[in-house]
């Protein structure tokens, strides 16, 4: 099979998203790029407009979705957090208790095709529903060529190897009532298996006693949301290595709070960021990056020593999200030898238009201004898996 080849006239390459002229990627058969030419550009960058100006990006990574609900959009529109998502009897289980699979299938389906046309490559799913839930996602996702990782759920402590065996690892609604059998279970065949154990929690208020217990536990690898953690709390994640994954718009269409974004700033962790359930949110994580942004820049505005350049935000949805999920080594930046995973916009389009382009604003350019229509083409291990007139 030949080589195939993709170009851009500049492109975020490599791990610190540095940013280069006239990219030429050689990709084999694999879908991993075999070779990676390019010029570092000049300060001032010439948007011509009687050509395509296009630059690449690494795909987009979704750290957190629930992507079965994309049927049931809008449904929990103005309910609280706890009525619409809360197992077993929240709106949302009903829902997908009572739902048909086909109707379940289409949602599925327009929800990747949204994904592919927001620039994500690869998403992260917590799945509900146990086993079936699981099998439900694999069947719906077929042939079809997002990249993903499926955290499923247990009822009974009888079904967690069955769950681990089919799924990529598990992912907890909460670690509240989980008896000493299930936890046991839980550390054996996470070692068994050496796949991860995600937990949600801190999403509606923090509850000092259950973090306590995840810490000392040492079983949870990746938290979602801990949007009401302290400092203090923070400073235990990031001691005990653990991954922290944001949902801001999530926590502000439920009424749940803000993340404490000032303190994961001060303390330089490293986190990702995810849309959560699709009923409530759209998956788009240009917006996501936008509302943290001003997040911090209304919680943080009192202390200079507080910001975010737009590189440490991109990071967020590429290198961040990939090494939260310890795949680093194949995805989340465009780097020899890694999967050519990636997508291109066309600084042409009206919206990027300013006097002055240089190297240092053209990351703000991006993420302040760009939408998904300026998503021209999206690849998946090299092959065009979406194209936008």
């Amino acid at each position: 099979m030949k080589n195939k080849e993709i170009e851009s006239r500049y492109g975020l390459i490599g791990d610190d998203l540095d940013l280069k002229e006239n990219i030429s990627l050689v990709i084999n058969k694999d879908g991993k790029i075999l070779k990676l030419r390019y010029d570092n550009p000049k300060n001032s960058i010439k948007l011509a407009a009687d050509k395509h100006n296009f630059l690449m990006i690494p795909g987009f990574i979704n750290s957190h979705t629930h992507i079965v609900d994309s049927f049931a959009k809008e449904m929990g529109f103005n309910k609280d957090l706890i009525e619409v998502v809360a197992p077993p009897n929240g709106l949302k289980h009903i829902l997908l208790r009572d739902t048909s699979r086909e109707i379940k299938f289409i949602g599925i389906k327009n929800a990747i095709l949204e994904m592919l046309s927001n620039g994500i490559t690869f998403f992260i799913d917590f799945r509900e529903r146990n086993i079936e839930g699981i099998k439900l996602l694999k069947e719906s996702l077929k042939n079809l060529p997002l990249n993903y990782l499926i955290l499923g759920r247990f009822t009974e402590a009888n079904e967690i190897e069955a769950v681990f065996k089919e799924g990529d690892g598990i992912g907890l609604s909460s670690y509240n009532n989980l008896s000493v059998d299930i936890k046991e279970k839980l550390k054996y065949f996470k070692n068994q298996f050496k796949k991860p154990i995600a937990c949600h929690d801190a999403e509606v208020k923090r509850d000092k006693g259950l973090f306590e217990e995840i810490i000392n536990d040492g079983l949870i690898d990746i938290i979602v949301h801990g949007t009401h953690y302290t400092k203090e709390d923070l400073e235990l994640i990031k001691n005990k290595k653990i991954s922290l994954i944001l949902c801001p718009r999530s926590n502000g269409y439920f009424g749940v709070g803000f993340p404490p974004i000032t303190e994961i700033v001060r303390l330089q962790i490293p986190i990702s960021l995810g849309t959560d359930n699709i009923m409530a949110n759209n998956t788009d994580l240009f917006e996501e990056l936008r509302y943290l942004y001003r997040i911090l820049r209304v919680l943080g505005r009192n202390d200079e020593t507080v910001k975010l350049d737009s590189k440490d935000l991109l990071k967020m949805i590429t290198i961040n999200a990939a090494r939260n999920f310890n795949l680093e080594k194949s995805r989340g930046s465009i780097t020899q030898g890694k999967v050519a995973d990636l997508l291109l916009i066309d600084l042409n389009d009206p919206n990027f238009y300013s006097f002055k382009v240089d190297s240092n604003n053209i990351f703000p350019l991006i993420v302040q201004r760009a939408k998904s229509e300026n998503i021209k083409r999206v690849y998946i291990r090299g092959e065009l898996v979406f194209e936008r007139n």
